[in-house]
């Protein structure tokens, strides 16, 4: 059977190629434009959704660097689903698909989070520094085996002045989940009016 349609094949003339090749070009058209325009669509909506999770982000007073990683995650997310969309919209079976790239982001997490599990815990605990009342720059406190004024906290490192001019740079891992003293608050601007 397979060697009549093999025979039948090349029996056919140039004219059935040029039609046959013809008629899928033509069954594929409406298949592009719909991807186009999909992928058209989702980069509008992707550039809406993006300006509003960085809005948030900024008036929740999340720093720069969370905020710039939490954004390309929630891309990347998003154009993952897109493409599964459009691919399925071709035909092609995607669970194949999912279990492959499944894996591979399941491993390229479990790598990362072990390459980086001492960044990971000082991002953490710089989210949670940032964002509390009783830590900030102009702090006088003693944290981390320090004793000094805060006068920089970012989302890695929080960096102290000692009495002696001396800073120090200290992984927020350690300061987050230990105890800090807390002798002197910053004025606040209305105080200083």
């Amino acid at each position: 059977m397979g060697v009549n349609k093999m025979l039948q094949s090349i029996s056919q003339g140039p004219l059935d190629i040029i039609g046959n090749l013809l008629s899928s070009i033509v069954a594929a058209v409406p298949l592009i434009i719909s991807a186009i325009i999909t992928l058209i669509i989702s980069y509008v909506i992707l550039k809406t959704l993006t300006k509003m999770l960085r809005t948030t982000l900024e008036k929740g007073k999340v720093p720069l660097a969370l905020s710039s990683m939490i954004t390309s995650i929630a891309s990347g997310i998003f154009w993952y689903f897109v493409i599964l969309a459009v691919l399925s919209s071709f035909g092609t079976p995607l669970s194949p698909m999912v279990a492959a790239l499944g894996s591979i982001f399941a491993f390229l997490a479990l790598g990362i989070g072990l390459a980086m599990s001492g960044i990971l815990k000082d991002l953490v605990a710089g989210g949670f520094l940032v964002t509390d009342k009783d830590f900030g720059v102009g702090f006088k406190v003693k944290a981390g085996g320090v004793e000094g004024t805060v006068v920089d906290v970012d989302v890695r490192k929080t960096r102290i002045v000692d009495n002696n001019g001396v800073l120090h740079v200290i992984p927020n891992a350690i300061i987050e989940p230990a105890e800090w003293l807390v002798y002197q608050r910053p004025e606040k601007k209305s105080e200083q009016t």
